[in-house]
């Protein structure tokens, strides 16, 4: 792999700025190269990332950086914009334990000035730190990037709103690589693009009828429409009357990946006064013909082979198995499956492919999914709502108000709940359980075992109240079972991590330290067998994959401290805290929740009288 130009890049950023348009084309292929070659290694999000290459080099050749910025939305398309401001020689750390991030962090370097690992943020963002460079009296250039799915994001559209209000000097580049556009639309509309931006005072209204009239096939009947041409022309591209309707300046669409469009396009509007939206078209996946074809797949991948395109050593995930499990259900029951734009992710192609009338994917919405599940249950249906952990932190109010509050029967399923490998501190699945636990009316699952998933998931059909079950990413056991030794301690475990729990157990009698072992799968409330057994011993242990505060082993103690002061309760889990990029094994492992930390900690607890 020749990269020659990336290298002097890593050297000196400001090098970019000297690149011949042949050049830029040139470090556009290098750039591909090392994010295929990286990634297929280390796994990560592909497709999103060489969809926006030209965007981000056009970006980096005309802005400096610092102190102008570019915030992008979401951030997992920021691996280019990694590579052009000094970690080239760090890329290949990329996801890993002690390497740099998939997503925008500022601990790794002044140009990612923000993070912004779930969408809809940036507009905002920027929006704010516009006003208050302006208001210290600077001239930064603030940019978004932004891809059309965030668009479908409430918070996305509050941005909006607001910028097309405050009049500020914001360039927001909008990545659409859902759109359909044909070939001769695409080039009407770049030079519709190019005309409408020059700077209208230097050419007369005669040149700018010239100018119409050369569009191949098209200009002599645009020029027919009307005298006012500039206003006529930029009407023809439709999208473009929402964002001017919000006082947004509206450009395009033009090819997002053809580097010459951009940057004639980005000299003429990078100077307009007041919040500016450039359209571009863009291909996921774009320059790999496996993630072109297949960009679902490639948007967050494993481990892959670069010439098949086929994934290394891929583990089935407890989602595939929910997935199969609702497609298995819904032949004998009428429910709905709901999504926020994870139908992949989350195993529900196949029942959307089976039931296309009862399955519906909101796009990024994780709070309108909610709501309308809740509409859905309120009109008699059973619902299902699909959902990753982390992204469940932003519906906690549609949770309270709209589905405990009234009691309605839906069902949240909470895929990626627990350690997730690789993402970092922006997608870890380990708050939610506290964060539910606040709420009244709710009952919340953490299954154990691939059998314990299956007879909740069967028991939730009928539940006539909310429920929430929450699952981690990898596959869960086909199941565990319960020790009865006699011991004087008790070591109760839920979800992802019981498994464990019980073989450290089963080891620890092997060595004739009694212990008893029982997985846990109902939280809240907590089930009964486990409130009769908790006064038979002296010393009660829990162990949960989330933070302790407020989780598991705290209505354990809670119960004890109330109804069993003489037993002793020592809670195992993780501290309130951001988890830093690395695997889930090593992550276990920093925190003594792998085998060996688990074992040491239950051996203190048996001998510290």
């Amino acid at each position: 792999m020749n990269n020659n130009l990336l290298e002097k890049i890593d050297q000196s950023p400001e090098i970019i700025k000297t690149l011949s348009r042949k050049q830029l084309e040139k470090l556009c292929q290098e750039i591909r190269e090392k994010i295929i070659s990286v990634v297929s290694i280390n796994g990560g999000h592909l497709a999103s990332n060489l969809g926006v290459v030209e965007i981000t080099v056009a970006l980096h050749y005309f802005l400096k950086i610092p102190p102008d910025r570019i915030i992008f939305d979401v951030g997992h398309q920021s691996y280019t914009h990694k590579l052009l401001t000094g970690r080239l020689k760090k890329f290949d750390a990329l996801r890993k334990y002690g390497g740099i991030s998939g997503f925008p962090n500022p601990q790794e370097s002044e140009t990612d000035l923000f993070i912004t690992g779930h969408a809809g943020t940036a507009i905002s963002c920027a929006l704010g730190l516009q006003t208050a460079d302006e208001l210290n009296g600077g001239s930064a250039k603030t940019v978004v990037v932004i891809g059309d799915g965030s668009l479908t994001n409430g918070v996305t559209l509050e941005g909006l709103n607001n910028l097309g209000s405050s009049k500020k000097n914001i360039l927001v580049i909008l990545n659409d690589n859902n759109f359909s556009i044909s070939r001769t639309r695409g080039a009407l509309s770049y030079y519709l693009t190019r005309l409408i931006t020059m700077p209208v005072l230097t050419k007369s209204k005669e040149e700018i009828k010239e100018i119409i009239e050369k569009i191949p096939g098209v200009g002599e009947q645009i020029v027919k429409v009307g005298e006012n041409i500039e206003q006529k022309t930029k009407y023809l591209i439709i999208p473009g009357v929402f964002f001017e309707k919000l006082g947004i300046k509206y450009f395009g669409p033009i090819d997002g990946h053809d580097i010459n469009q951009i940057l004639d396009v980005l000299k003429n509007i990078f100077f307009y006064q007041g919040p500016v939206l450039l359209h571009t078209i863009t291909r996921k996946g774009k320059g790999y013909k496996h993630s072109e074809d297949n960009p679902e797949k490639f948007h967050s991948v494993g481990p892959f082979d670069v010439k098949t395109g086929e994934q290394l050593g891929q583990k089935t995930s407890t989602g595939f198995f929910v997935g199969n499990l609702l497609e298995e259900l819904g032949e004998k029951h009428n429910f709905c499956v709901i999504t926020s734009a994870m139908e992949y992710g989350l195993g529900f192609d196949r029942f959307a492919k089976k039931f296309p009338d009862r399955f519906f994917d909101v796009g990024i919405a994780e709070s309108h999914s909610i709501i309308f599940g809740a509409g859905l249950a309120k009109a008699g249906k059973k619902v299902f709502i699909g959902i990753y952990s982390t992204f469940l932190q932003r519906t906690y109010d549609q949770i309270f108000h709209d589905i405990c509050l009234q009691n309605l029967p839906v069902v949240i399923l909470i895929d990626r709940a627990g350690i997730i490998s690789g993402d970092g501190p922006t997608h870890q699945g380990i708050y939610d359980l506290a964060v539910l636990q606040t709420i009244p009316n709710i009952t919340i699952f953490c299954p154990y075992s691939i059998k314990n998933l299956r007879e909740i998931l069967e028991l939730t059909i009928d539940c006539k109240m909310p429920v929430a079950v929450r699952y981690p990413k990898e596959m869960l056991a086909e199941d565990v079972q319960k020790i009865k030794k006699g011991g004087r301690i008790l070591c109760l475990a839920t979800g992802s991590i019981a498994s464990a729990m019980g073989r450290v157990c089963a080891c620890l009698n092997e060595q004739k330290i009694a212990v008893d072992f029982m997985p846990v799968s109902r939280v809240k409330p907590l089930q009964q067998d486990v409130i009769d057994a908790l006064p038979e011993y002296e010393k009660v242990i829990t162990c949960e994959e989330a933070i302790i505060s407020g989780g598991f082993g705290s209505n354990v103690l809670e119960l004890c401290n109330e109804k069993f002061p003489n037993v002793r309760v020592f809670r195992l889990g993780l501290p309130q805290t951001f988890l830093e990029t690395g695997s889930r094994d090593e992550l276990l492992k920093d925190f003594n929740l792998d085998k060996e930390g688990l074992e040491k900690s239950i051996k203190n607890f048996y001998e510290n009288e």
